[in-house]
């Protein structure tokens, strides 16, 4: 018939007709205007679809929520919408580092780009550059892939029209719904492709999706898009968002004619569904009720309840066993019953002006409609389905077999939640180079980009990044001009002028060593002296910071740290341990960090592990790691004043402690000295590390002799002679006597560092350690010359410095030992203060985590499965949910929540969560290195009534880290050494038979301590939480009283 006329084609009373390529839509048109038959799916509609732009203006004008966006429309079109921006439809876009502006309006990366075709599957995500940068093509299926990195492209598409709009967090899920008529959905979570790009399939070949539970705001969203868009059946993709308390879900595509892949229930529905449709449009009589199979709303129609209706066919079992669904198979000349009016029929399937689908016509925002879900989710504790004792006794049988030295666990127990605080991963030394200049280009510099202002300027963008370096050249130049000539200026003038001149160098080879882009770098600029004449700045101070970046063995580390914690903390059957509730949708994951680029990474690193995904890491981070913004220094201590005050009060005492000139082997324990340093036992970490230093400042000599003696060597292999401002012009760090040699001698540094910059890191080092004209030595740098010489010697081995950098490292490990656990509090009582108020809002998190997780509150689960499909999934416990929160941070938070937990407050009456053992375990731990964690795990024994506090207990896990160190692996064979990518062990810390609400009363207690009422911190965050603590209590309290009623123990 495509090649027919219209008239040629046979008559029929219903018309099923939906785009595709190829399809002669306008045939179609033709004959539904030349014959009038019913059409399921509206074809002038169809070709609305096909320009997405269109489908978000119809969407925004129905109320229905979608991403934050705006149209680059280069083909002319004019849009009402948000889109349109500021409505002056000049569609220039301005690319900038980390973001983009079309039409008024700015989108910040990640955000998406989309062909306004939406036949054009070629889908756009582009990262931040904190991220990593590069951006992942999204494409139609081919095999198991749907989506590719590419980390070197940064720019946008700059041909055709394309929709910008935010990238939508949503754990790495996508929800495909599918309805039939506006009264019936279904909805299927799947992974998303924008986290790594491999399609999961299960044994048939088919893309595994799992039913979800329905909100009653994606029931009217289904609604409207049907009506709106008159699409019986239609498919669209909804992505669901946690804003508070609240589950918003943002409308993303339409897609018209869609169904579901495999689902028998789907599919029994859809054809009676369907039929009923039919009926009702062509021969309404023929019809005696409307179908109650899985409704998202009332029906509109009603009928008598002496309505016969037809039984349920065998095998197949209603949503709603309350209602049984009316038959349509009778005779079709029987009267009809229940008395279905033509109105009622034909509103079925059309808007009704009493329930409104656009905002125009009177209808409310979807978010202003109840956020409940359409029905209650299986109980945690049932099995629903197919029942495999088998498969719930294998879970709960390595329940017992996980975590190294762990209480034994009864066969009635259940892991609810896991709950990991985790340090980041191997780094780069953190770099700091500051400078006083007034030069005039410096000056203007700041005055444009500063746009006149007086305030401090922090630099990261790559465009004012590279006028920056254009103005350092231009400046050098000068400089050295300049110097070759005679001058009358004082020998200081003269040295000045040369150190300055090695310093712009150095800066200048700092912003060249890599292409700019990513967190490698940061220019601070600060103006120190103002012309009170002109108002104009006459001074400034330049602060250039680079490193601290997670290297490649941190990475490796977590992604096998990930590994390890998959099988380790949950139970890991033969039959799927987490990987499998994870895939189903029963596992809750949340992963939070700080803003720290390397904090980032490594937790994307750790998830790509735990998850087994694949891939690039951007990806993944920006799919899956939350970082923290409004969380009141829940991950990040900077900016906290109060905790800043003290912690400077304990370097002070640090610096004067440690500067004595005494053998610790002739102290005791009861000597002043000791006790002023907080050393009150035998068995402690420092007291060792003490004794082992005997004199502390011969040991401090001893590691600033042994610098010099490094640099020497370092300035040898550059070929440096005399002092420091003779280095090579050019920059590169190395005197080549032939134009062709290779900079740096052939010899490859990590991460690009220069010779010189390696060599210039351990001057400045040295430089700032040791003070000759006070004689005192600075303490504070001792953490970093025990990074710098661990770093060297696990990257950069090949230099032959080994014997140098061994010897260095003793000491300093020895010196670290000592100081790094005194910044967080020097006795006892300082520690707890330090710990409850660096950690309160952490703690705070953790109780309201445990909380949640012991009353099965689904507030912040966003993917619930669907139990009416249960005969359709190869599930045997879906009630069996498990939560996971992770935060990853800083040492500083390792450090303080150890103590929280380990001191009780002097006023309290309560006992450390901790055991005895334990406590002297972790206060013989020399160092919280690398990839430290602390893991909490709560525990139901689901044979103990609900109100017995026993049933819920918590066990509490410490690792310090990668405590391996560098010596063994130092060696170019070190590749062959796959050990040098583990962690310690976990140990159980906790008291036996810790429970849950012990643990809750301590963490209340040290949140007490924790809280300074005058602070403006906490006057803010008291504000800020104020009404969520209300909803968070009110929804606890109700599912606690729920819990209390029943009337028997649940069983797993």
């Amino acid at each position: 018939i495509l090649n027919t006329p219209v008239s040629s084609w046979p008559v029929v009373d219903v018309l099923i007709a939906f785009y595709s390529s190829g399809f002669p839509l306008h045939k179609a048109e033709e004959y539904v205007e030349l014959r009038n038959p019913f059409v399921l799916n509206d074809l002038g509609m169809q070709r609305t679809l096909m320009d997405r732009r269109k489908v978000y203006d119809l969407m925004e004008a129905s109320g229905i929520d979608v991403p934050r966006h705006v149209y680059c429309s280069r083909d002319g079109y004019a849009s009402k919408g948000s889109g349109a921006g500021d409505g002056s439809g000049s569609n220039n876009l301005v690319e900038h580092d980390d973001y983009i502006e079309v039409n008024g309006v700015e989108i910040h990366k990640p955000f998406v780009e989309k062909p306004v075709d939406a036949d054009d599957h070629n889908v756009h995500i582009y990262y931040p550059q904190s991220a990593g940068g590069g951006c992942k093509k999204l494409f139609r299926k081919v095999g198991n892939r749907s989506s590719e990195f590419y980390p070197d492209i940064n720019s946008v598409r700059a041909s055709g029209s394309y929709i910008y709009e935010e990238f939508v967090e949503t754990q790495g899920t996508d929800v495909k719904m599918y309805t039939v008529g506006p009264d019936y959905g279904h909805a299927e979570a799947r992974k998303s492709p924008a986290v790594d790009g491999k399609v999961m399939r299960d044994s048939d070949g088919k893309e595994v999706r799992y039913p979800v539970i329905l909100s009653l705001r994606e029931k009217e969203i289904a609604r409207r898009i049907v009506l709106v868009f008159k699409q019986q059946v239609c498919g669209f993709d909804l992505l669901r968002v946690q804003e508070g308390d609240s589950l918003v879900s943002y409308c993303c595509d339409v897609n018209g004619w869609s169904f579901v892949k495999n689902s028998r229930k789907y599919y029994d529905d859809c054809a009676q569904l369907l039929c009923e449709y039919m009926l009702a449009a062509v021969k309404p009589r023929a019809l005696q009720g409307f179908s109650a199979l899985d409704p998202l709303l009332s029906t509109y129609a009603t009928w008598s309840t002496n309505t016969p209706v037809k039984p349920d066919a065998p095998g197949r079992s209603s949503s709603h066993p309350n209602v049984s669904a009316p038959g349509f198979f009778d005779d079709p000349n029987t009267p009809l019953r229940g008395n279905i009016e033509d109105a009622e029929v034909s509103g079925i399937l059309t808007p009704r002006k009493d329930n409104p689908t656009t905002l125009e016509d009177g209808a409310r925002p979807v978010r202003e409609i109840s956020n409940e879900l359409e029905r209650d989710p299986p109980s945690r504790c049932s099995s629903a389905g197919a029942q495999g004792p088998s498969d719930s006794a294998k879970w709960k049988e390595s329940n017992q077999n996980s975590w190294t030295g762990s209480n034994p666990s009864t066969h009635q127990e259940e892991l609810r939640c896991v709950i990991a605080v985790i340090r980041h991963g191997d780094r780069t030394p953190k770099q700091k180079l500051k400078i006083k200049v007034d030069h005039p280009l410096f000056l203007s510099y700041y005055a444009r980009e500063g746009k006149g202002g007086r305030k401090d300027l922090k630099i990261k963008a790559k465009a004012p990044l590279l006028s920056f370096l254009d103005v350092i050249k231009t400046i050098i130049v000068e400089t050295e001009l300049a110097k070759g000539t005679p001058s009358s200026d004082s020998p200081d003038a003269q040295r000045k002028l040369r150190s300055d001149l090695y310093k712009l160098r150095h800066m200048r080879d700092v912003l060249s060593r890599w292409k700019i882009s990513g967190l490698n770098r940061k220019l601070q600029i600060k103006p120190s002296k103002w012309n009170d004449v002109t108002d104009e700045c006459s001074e400034l101070v330049l602060i250039m910071k680079w490193g601290g970046n997670l290297t490649k063995l941190g990475e490796r580390q977590a992604l096998t740290l990930g590994r390890r914690f998959r099988h380790e903390m949950y139970p890991d059957p033969s039959g799927g341990g987490i990987l499998r509730l994870h895939s189903t949708f029963r596992h809750d994951l949340k992963i939070k960090t700080s803003d720290e680029g390397r904090v980032m990474k490594t937790a994307a690193a750790f998830a790509k592990g735990m998850l087994e995904l694949e891939g690039e890491l951007p990806p993944i981070l920006v799919s899956l790691v939350h970082k923290e913004k409004e969380s009141m220094h829940m991950l990040d201590p900077s900016g906290n004043k109060e905790v800043k005050v003290v912690l400077e009060g304990c370097k002070a005492k640090i610096h004067d402690q440690l500067q004595v000139d005494m053998d610790f082997n002739d102290v005791g324990l009861e000597d002043d000295v000791m006790k002023e340093m907080g050393v009150v036992s035998e068995s402690s970490s420092m007291y060792a590390a003490l004794k082992e230093l005997k004199n502390p400042r011969d040991r401090l000599f001893e590691i600033h002799k042994g610098m010099g003696e490094l640099i020497e060597q370092l300035d040898e292999m550059l070929g440096v002679v005399g002092s420091a401002e003779e280095h090579n012009e050019d920059g590169e760090g190395l005197k080549a006597h032939l134009k062709e040699d290779e900079a740096l001698s052939g010899i490859k540094l990590y991460k690009g560092e220069t010779l010189l910059e390696l060599t210039e890191r351990w001057r400045l080092l040295y430089n700032k350690l040791y003070d000759e004209e006070s004689g005192e030595f600075d303490l504070t740098k001792i953490p970093d010359v025990h990074d710098n010489v661990r770093f060297d010697m696990l990257h950069n081995p090949h230099l032959g410095l080994t014997q140098t950098l061994e010897k260095m490292y003793r000491l300093a490990k020895l010196m670290a030992d000592c100081v790094v656990p005194q910044e967080y509090g020097i006795n006892i009582e300082e520690k707890r203060e330090i710990g409850s108020k660096m950690c309160k809002a952490l703690i705070e998190k953790i109780k309201y985590d445990l909380i949640i997780a012991k009353t099965d509150n689904q507030v912040d689960m966003r993917y619930m499965i669907d139990l009416s499909h249960s005969a359709d999934l190869a599930i045997n416990t879906l009630g069996r949910r498990i939560r996971t929160r992770l935060y990853f941070t800083s040492e500083s938070h390792l450090h303080t929540l150890l103590n929280v937990l380990r001191f009780v407050h002097a006023d309290s009456d309560l006992d450390s969560p901790l055991d005895k053992n334990a406590r002297k375990m972790i206060k013989e731990t020399p160092e919280l290195c690398y990839l430290t964690q602390i893991v909490l795990r709560l525990f139901e024994d689901t044979s103990k009534d609900m109100d017995d506090p026993k049933r819920f207990r918590v066990e509490i896990g410490f690792s310090p880290g990668a405590t391996a160190t560098p010596l063994h692996m130092s060696e170019r064979s070190r590749d062959g050494d796959s050990s040098r990518f583990d962690t310690a062990k976990l140990q159980t810390i906790s008291k036996e038979m810790l429970t849950c609400d012990e643990l809750e009363s301590y963490f209340i207690e040290s949140i007490k301590h924790g809280y300074s009422p005058d602070s403006e911190d906490e006057r803010r965050m008291r504000k800020e939480k104020k009404k969520a603590e209300q909803a968070e209590t009110e929804s606890v309290a109700s599912r606690v009283s729920e819990g209390s009623r029943e009337s028997s123990p649940r069983k797993g």
